[in-house]
């Protein structure tokens, strides 16, 4: 599988949603392709902030605080 940045995932749902806007429609494929990449993004923002809520975490732990 592929792997996309958040960037990446963002310009390609940005193009397949302003082409479905402006033309009335997009293919069934082109359609699966948007669905995918916004489930990839959702996906990718959910690991995003969880590696960032562990890293807090262990923050915490270490220091008593979220300062460092």
């Amino acid at each position: 599988m592929i792997k996309y940045s958040e960037i990446e995932l963002r310009e390609m749902i940005s193009n397949l949603r302003l082409f479905k806007n402006f033309k009335g429609g997009l293919t069934d494929r082109s359609e699966i392709e948007l669905t995918k990449y916004e489930m990839l993004l959702e996906n990718h923002l959910k690991n995003k902030y969880k590696e960032i809520d562990e890293w807090l975490n262990k923050l915490m732990i270490k220091n008593g605080t979220t300062k460092y």
